[in-house]
């Protein structure tokens, strides 16, 4: 995976989907970690059209947790907080059994000698937001080193990843699970900001464990996976995406408005759609510098 191409020239930060349309003002709280009151558009008449765009930006559970959680949830009939909290139960399922995937991954590769990092929703899932399937996603992302992806595609294929997947790293399987009846692994050598394979033996060998219940994986150190989220927002702006760099940049070392400066083209250009959508949250980026992450930050 390259690291994306930014212009050298300040711009005007890419749009997020859907950001002038109804239910905008809803996925925008939703993304915001430290939500004020909840926006008029959640008003009950405009329900339909707020639960079609947090279907579409992969938010929904985030909106059934609030909904149910506060008082709005008086103004919710019956029906709606059963399917609702369908939703919310489905996804924590769905998570639990990617995890339980993603945990025999990782130890196969562990015992081959492979560093592996989980990268992107599963590593958030329970690192970022609250128990019980809140982040929503559809495959597992891992990072190895450059010289480990062979191995590390040999080690899918014996644990029965064998179908193609979307990309040509892709690896899936079948699962017999009538809720998510396939899983599948992406393999990348390569993170948002650098696909420079210095680099990234770096950031595998910062690698902090994280898990739920007991069972933990390796996820990157908060600024390094910072890093790669701002690049990721930079290059592909989604609402996901935005709520994954908020919370990240509230969690992270070099998350602050000097340390911004510092970083590369692609972070301060993520971190300029992180302040376009919620501007009370982190600050506006300085001009950058075009120079990297310092390492005693990331290593902090």
């Amino acid at each position: 995976m390259n690291a994306p191409a930014m212009p050298s020239s300040p711009t005007a930060p890419p749009e997020l989907p859907g950001a002038a349309g109804p239910g905008a003002a809803v996925l925008r709280w939703l993304c915001d970690p430290c939500p004020a009151t909840a926006p008029a558009e959640l008003d009950r008449a405009g329900l339909g059209p707020v639960l079609q765009a947090a279907i579409d930006a992969k938010l929904v559970c985030l909106l059934a947790h609030r909904l149910l959680g506060g008082p709005a949830d008086a103004g919710l009939s019956r029906p709606m907080r059963s399917v609702l909290g369908q939703f919310v139960r489905a996804n924590a399922l769905h998570n639990r059994l990617h995890r339980g995937e993603a945990v025999r991954i990782v130890r196969v590769l562990a015992s081959r000698g492979v560093s592996v990092a989980v990268l992107n929703g599963l590593a958030y899932d329970t690192a970022l937001y609250l128990p019980g399937g809140l982040r929503q996603f559809t495959d597992i992302d891992l990072l190895v080193d450059a010289a480990d992806r062979d191995a590390a595609l040999n080690v899918l294929a014996e644990l029965g990843f064998t179908q193609p997947g979307r990309g040509a790293h892709t690896r899936r399987r079948t699962t017999g699970d009538a809720l998510t009846p396939t899983v599948s692994i992406d393999i990348t050598t390569g993170l948002g900001h650098t696909a420079d394979p210095a680099d990234v033996r770096a950031a595998l060998a910062r690698t902090k464990a994280e898990g739920d219940g007991g069972v933990a994986l390796p996820v990157l150190a908060r600024a390094d996976a910072l890093a790669h989220a701002l690049a990721r927002l930079a290059a592909r702006p989604r609402w996901s995406g935005l709520a994954d760099a908020a919370r990240l940049a509230l969690a992270a070392p070099g998350s602050s408005r000097e340390a911004v400066a510092a970083v590369s083209e692609p972070l301060h250009a993520g971190w300029a759609v992180l302040h376009s959508h919620l501007p009370d949250l982190v600050p506006g980026p300085p001009p950058a510098t075009g120079g990297r992450l310092a390492r005693e930050e990331v290593a902090r």
